[in-house]
C-alpha cells in the first residue's frame, strides 16, 4: 500500500515538474524515480539539471527527506553553461534497521539568483526481512576474522560466504557459512594462514555480494625454523637439515649455513653447497633455498664422509701392526753376532755371540765360520768350545761348532784367535748358524754380520 501511495505521488509531482521545466529558468528530473531494495545495499539515482537561462549559473543540490545519512553526495554545486544540461548520480547507502517507503527532495537552487531553482522527489523503498546490522573484519597475526551481524523478523537460514580480494580482486580465501537466525544472530569465521599484504574483506548473501567493504592489512611475519637430524654410520654421517616456514612471508633465496668442525674424524664433505669458505676450527657452507611458501617445509641434505680419516687411521694401524711385529721378530728371533778385538800386534780375538729368545728349543744347533786365508787360527789359543778346524779347497779355514740345542732364552759366546797374515785390513766374512726349531722341526739359517781387521 505504501509503495502505491508513495508511486502515485512521486508521478504526479514529476508530471508536474516536466510540465513546467521548459518554462522556468531552471529544471530537474530523477530516474528512477523510485527503487527499492535492501539495507545495506547501494541505491543509485540520475539526477539532471537544465540551464535554462541566457548565461551560464552556478547550482547548489540541496537534499530534503528522513534519514539523510543514507545520502552520499558527490558534489555540492555544478557549473552549467546557458541553455545546456549536466547529469549526475545521487548514491543512497541506507543503513540500521527501518524498513518501509521513504521520500527525499531533490532541489536545485542557483547560487547567484536564490529564487531561481526547482525541485523534484525520489523515493527508496526498503524491503522488510533480513538486515544487516554491521560487518566487522579483524586482522591479527597471520588471520583475519569476520564478524557479521544480521537480523530477522522471523526465523530464516541464512546462506553465504565471506570473501578475501588481493589487489588484483582475486579471491584468495572463500569461507562459506550457513545459519539459522531469529532475531540478531552474529555469524563468525577466520581465514587462517594469510599471506602478508593488504586486502579486502567482504561477504555474500544468497549469491550476491554486498556492498559493505572494508580494507585489512596482514603485516609480515618472519619465523623460519631449522632443524638437523644426523644419520650416524661407520663410514660416513648423513645430515638432513629440514627449513619450516611458520610465517606469512614468502621467503626467497633464504641461506641456510652448516659450520663442519674440524676433528679427528671429520672427512670430506659431499654433495657441496653453493659457498663453502675455511674458518677457525673448521668449514662453514651456504646452501641457498630459493624459494619457502608459509607452511611449507624444504630439506637440505649433505653427507660428511669419515673415509680420508679412516685411510690415515688404517695406515697408522697397518704401520703400527708392521712395527709391532718387526719388534717382535727381532725379540724372537734368534741372533747371531760376530764381533772381534785386537790382542797385539796383528793379533786379534774373534768372538761369535749366539742368543735364543724363543720360547722354544732349537734342535741341532750347529755354527761354521770361516777364517781368509791371509788369518791363521791360533788353535792354542781357543778358550771356549773348541771347533772341529777343517782346510778348504780355497786354502781358507773352516770352523765347525757342533752345539746341539740351545734352550730358551740361553746365550752362548764362541771365541778363538787368529794373526792376520796382510799388511792391510783384512776382511772375514760372517759367520752363520743353523738349526731347526722344536715346533715343526723346520731347518733355519742365519748369517751374522762380517768383519773387518785393522
Amino acid at each position: 500500500m505504501a509503495k502505491t501511495l508513495l508511486t502515485a505521488m512521486v508521478s504526479c509531482l514529476f508530471i508536474l515538474t516536466a510540465a513546467s521545466a521548459s518554462a522556468s529558468p531552471v529544471g530537474v528530473s530523477i530516474d528512477p524515480a523510485i527503487q527499492t531494495g535492501s539495507l545495506y545495499s547501494s541505491m543509485k539515482f540520475r539526477m539532471t539539471i537544465e540551464n535554462n537561462q541566457d548565461h551560464e549559473d552556478i547550482f547548489q543540490m540541496v537534499l530534503s527527506g528522513p534519514h539523510l545519512e543514507w545520502f552520499m553526495p558527490a558534489f555540492i554545486a555544478k557549473s552549467i553553461p546557458a541553455h545546456s544540461s549536466e547529469s549526475f548520480d545521487l548514491v543512497f547507502y541506507p543503513t540500521g534497521s527501518e524498513s518501509g517507503a521513504f521520500e527525499f527532495t531533490a532541489t536545485a537552487a542557483s547560487a547567484r539568483s536564490p529564487e531561481v531553482k526547482s525541485s523534484v522527489n525520489l523515493g527508496i523503498i526498503i524491503q522488510s526481512g533480513l538486515v544487516v546490522k554491521s560487518f566487522e573484519p579483524v586482522a591479527s597475526g597471520s588471520s583475519v576474522s569476520f564478524s557479521l551481524v544480521v537480523s530477522t523478523p522471523e526465523e530464516k537460514t541464512v546462506a553465504g560466504r565471506f570473501l578475501l580480494k588481493d589487489s588484483a580482486r582475486r579471491v584468495v580465501s572463500s569461507l562459506p557459512f550457513t545459519s539459522t537466525a531469529s532475531g540478531e544472530r552474529e555469524i563468525k569465521s577466520t581465514a587462517k594462514s594469510v599471506l602478508s599484504g593488504t586486502y579486502t574483506a567482504a561477504f555474500e548473501i544468497a549469491g550476491a555480494e554486498s556492498d559493505s567493504k572494508s580494507t585489512v592489512t596482514i603485516q609480515p611475519v618472519r619465523h623460519v625454523m631449522q632443524a638437523v637430524q644426523e644419520n650416524e654410520g661407520w663410514f660416513e654421517k648423513h645430515v638432513i637439515v629440514s627449513v619450516t616456514n611458520d610465517g606469512n612471508y614468502i621467503e626467497r633465496n633464504y641461506a641456510v649455513t652448516q659450520e663442519l668442525k674440524a676433528d679427528p674424524m671429520t672427512g670430506l664433505m659431499t654433495k657441496p653447497a653453493d659457498n663453502c669458505v675455511q674458518q677457525e676450527g673448521g668449514m662453514a657452507c651456504t646452501y641457498i633455498i630459493t624459494e619457502i611458501r608459509p607452511g611449507a617445509t624444504s630439506y637440505v641434505t649433505y653427507t660428511v664422509s669419515y673415509w680420508p680419516a679412516l685411510y690415515g687411521y688404517l695406515l697408522l694401524v697397518i704401520l703400527t701392526i708392521g712395527l709391532v711385529i718387526y719388534s717382535f721378530l727381532r725379540v724372537t728371533t734368534p741372533q747371531i753376532a760376530k764381533r772381534y778385538s785386537p790382542k797385539g800386534a796383528k793379533k786379534h780375538n774373534i768372538s761369535i755371540h749366539l742368543k735364543n729368545p724363543f720360547f722354544h728349543t732349537l734342535g741341532e744347533v750347529v755354527v761354521k765360520d770361516t777364517v781368509s786365508p791371509l788369518a791363521q787360527v791360533l788353535h792354542d789359543e781357543i778358550e771356549s768350545t773348541r771347533p772341529v778346524v777343517i782346510k778348504n779347497e780355497d786354502g781358507s779355514t773352516g770352523l765347525i761348532w757342533k752345539l746341539g740345542e740351545m734352550k730358551p732364552r740361553e746365550e752362548r759366546i764362541l771365541q778363538y784367535k787368529v794373526r792376520s797374515l796382510a799388511k792391510g785390513a783384512l776382511r772375514l766374512p760372517g759367520a752363520q748358524i743353523k738349526f731347526i726349531t722344536g715346533k715343526n722341526d723346520r731347518k733355519i739359517k742365519l748369517i751374522s754380520n762380517g768383519i773387518t781387521l785393522h
